[in-house]
């Protein structure tokens, strides 16, 4: 992994992007590798859900090469989930731990440029959790989507990184999606249906 996932998608020198048609696939196992999908031109995954029954898992990627994209819409009966941050999981059971690394010096949420004398007047004026926070502050609305900064603050407010007041709601897309990226899905099915 050359950058972080939240910066996968996007062209070089910020050119417009040329998206082609939506490709589908429905496959037995599909691995998922730190937010790719290695056999699917290394796509990055930004959005899933269940199928209505629960029998499949429908996966929503893009793959970029210079300024070429190339959307994905795989169903799966089972995924492999390797290098994950936790939000793919998170996202697909409703809840779950996020995990991330780093410490935060001067910034409590360096993408949006929110400082930590924010945050820490946030948590005095009684905000006790990590989502209250979040929407006091809009730490963790920026490109990495709390990826940097949600541990940070969990670990301010005394919070262990497994309790669900120490988490955001996953929601997608899962990573910072061009809107021509998103366009080339407006023709297909309504999500659940497949």
């Amino acid at each position: 992994m050359s950058e972080p996932v939240w910066e996968r998608l996007r062209a070089p020198d910020r050119r417009p992007l040329e998206v082609g048609a939506v490709r589908d696939a429905t496959v037995e196992e599909l691995r998922i590798v730190d937010g790719e999908l290695p056999e699917y031109d290394g796509a990055v995954v930004f959005d899933a859900w269940f199928t209505d029954d629960s029998a499949l898992t429908v996966v929503r990627a893009a793959a970029i090469r210079d300024v070429t994209v190339t959307p994905w819409e795989v169903r799966a009966s089972q995924l492999v989930v390797e290098g994950s941050d936790g939000r793919l999981e998170a996202l697909l059971a409703g809840s779950g731990r996020v995990e991330a690394a780093g410490e935060l010096e001067r910034q409590a949420c360096a993408c949006r440029g929110i400082s930590v004398d924010a945050a820490y007047r946030a948590i005095g004026a009684g905000w006790e959790t990590v989502d209250a926070v979040k929407r006091a502050t809009r730490i963790g609305f920026g490109p990495c989507q709390g990826r940097r900064c949600v541990p940070w603050l969990a670990s301010r407010l005394e919070l262990s990184p497994d309790e669900p007041l120490a988490q955001i709601t996953p929601r997608p897309p899962l990573v910072p999606v061009p809107i021509s990226v998103l366009a080339a899905y407006a023709t297909e099915r309504p999500r659940g249906s497949v």
